[in-house]
């Protein structure tokens, strides 16, 4: 599960919410009255401050695309195709 631990007067939780909802992982925001800046856990990856969470989102958000890029439905077998038979449809 991710959760950001974030100072109240953060502006981009919102924001996070909204990618966090769209990568449909299990999250929680939790506002800490004594923290200064925003910290993330991810299982055992930790990010803190605004520029290092961004990055775990957007790694998060590249593994999705990839993943989804990478199903099989999206290609044929064909033995005499070169690259091993595989060919996009």
């Amino acid at each position: 599960m991710i959760t950001i631990y974030y100072p109240p007067d953060n502006h981009l939780i919102p924001t996070w919410q909204a990618r966090l909802e769209k990568l449909a992982f299990k999250y929680e925001l939790i506002p800490q009255d004594t923290v200064t800046e925003p910290r993330l856990a991810d299982g055992e990856e930790q990010a803190e401050g605004i520029p290092a969470i961004e990055a775990h989102l957007e790694s998060l958000e590249q593994f999705k695309k990839d993943w989804y890029d990478s199903r099989c439905d999206r290609y044929d077998f064909d033995p005499d195709a070169p690259g091993h038979g595989f060919t996009i449809i």
